[in-house]
C-alpha cells in the first residue's frame, strides 16, 4: 500500500491543497515537516477514486461524509519516510559538509 509503516516518522513534501479542502479538515500537513503514521488505510481521493491514505499523530480531523464514517486522512504520497530523505541528503553532500556533521558539538 505505501512504503512505510505505522509509527514511521515521515516527512510532508506537498501541503499543496486545493482552495476549499480546509472546510473538510480541522488540521492540514505542512511541507517539510515531519509526522508519525497513526494508520495506513484505502480511502478515496477528491476524484472518488481508491487511494492509500494515511492518518498523522498530532494531526486529528472530522469525519468524512460516507457510510464508514472514517475519519479523513491525507493521501499517502504526499509523504516520504524521513529514513530515506536524510539518506538521500548525505548522498548529496559535498565531503567537507559529511565532515562537519560528524565533528562532535561542544556545549
Amino acid at each position: 500500500m505505501s512504503n512505510f509503516s505505522i509509527g514511521d516518522k515521515v516527512v510532508c513534501v506537498d501541503d499543496k491543497f486545493p482552495p476549499d479542502i480546509s472546510k473538510l479538515y480541522d488540521a492540514l500537513p505542512v511541507k517539510d515537516t515531519t509526522y508519525v503514521v497513526r494508520d495506513i488505510r484505502l480511502g478515496i481521493n477528491l476524484t472518488l477514486e481508491g487511494d492509500v491514505s494515511v492518518l498523522l499523530i498530532g494531526l486529528v480531523n472530522p469525519k468524512a461524509d460516507s457510510k464508514a464514517g472514517l475519519e479523513r486522512g491525507f493521501r499517502a504520497d504526499r509523504f516520504r519516510p524521513l529514513d530515506e530523505l536524510l539518506n538521500q541528503q548525505k548522498v548529496g553532500e559535498p565531503e567537507e559538509e559529511k565532515k562537519e556533521l560528524l565533528q562532535p558539538v561542544e556545549a
